[in-house]
């Protein structure tokens, strides 16, 4: 899927988050659990129109991401810091091998998911990779080695949800982490990177 260069994403979300105090999750590599960010964890939201009131929290204990209809594009993303512009800030993820999301959005929808390192340019060249929605909530695994080039030591976007087109999609995030190993068996993931190569693993179900 070919997608126009991006402008930069410095929008700060306007949202009172939760913010949790250290260690009060207790897991290394959490970012996002339900609605609370870890701590040194913000997010921001941007679009084609500069459209920047899409993303909310839900009763759901999840954050909503109603992408917006007539755009070119969207993206919602968590950083390290707060959203700013060049030098950023950065953490160190060499160690992990694996990001895991859980989502939900309508059977048929799509997003791309991906990582920025803190020296990476805001043109959405990025290599991100592709999910398609069930309908269902469902655990996605991607592998960091699929993000090819990017500084897995420096990296200041630490998720990204990336949406495109001029249909609106509604969709739902409760869980963003950073892992360095699968457990064996459970459930099978198939991811498509962007260019169309195909990833498979598995994870322990539920």
């Amino acid at each position: 899927m070919r997608r126009k260069r991006l402008r930069p994403y410095l929008w700060p979300l306007l949202i009172a988050w939760p913010v949790l105090a250290p260690g009060q999750i207790g897991t290394p590599g959490v970012v996002l659990s339900g609605t609370q960010l870890a701590p040194g964890y913000d997010m921001g939201v941007n679009s084609s129109g500069g459209s920047t009131d899409w993303l909310s929290i839900d009763p759901s204990n999840s954050l909503r991401m109603a992408y917006p209809p007539n755009q070119e594009w969207g993206a919602v993303f968590i950083t390290v810091g707060r959203p700013v512009a060049p030098p950023r800030p950065s953490l160190d993820f060499s160690d992990y091998h694996f990001l895991i999301v859980e989502l939900k959005g309508p059977a048929g929808g799509q997003l791309q998911a991906g990582i920025k390192a803190a020296a990476d340019p805001d043109t959405g060249t990025e290599i991100k990779q592709t999910v398609d929605l069930t309908g269902d909530w469902q655990t996605q695994v991607f592998p960091l080695g699929g993000f090819a080039g990017e500084e897995l030591g420096l990296l200041y976007v630490v998720c990204e949800f990336v949406f495109s087109g001029s249909s609106s999609l509604t969709t739902y995030v409760r869980s963003v982490r950073y892992v360095k190993s699968l457990s064996p068996g459970g459930a099978a993931v198939s991811l498509r990177a962007q260019g169309g190569s195909q990833l498979g693993l598995y994870i322990n179900g539920g």
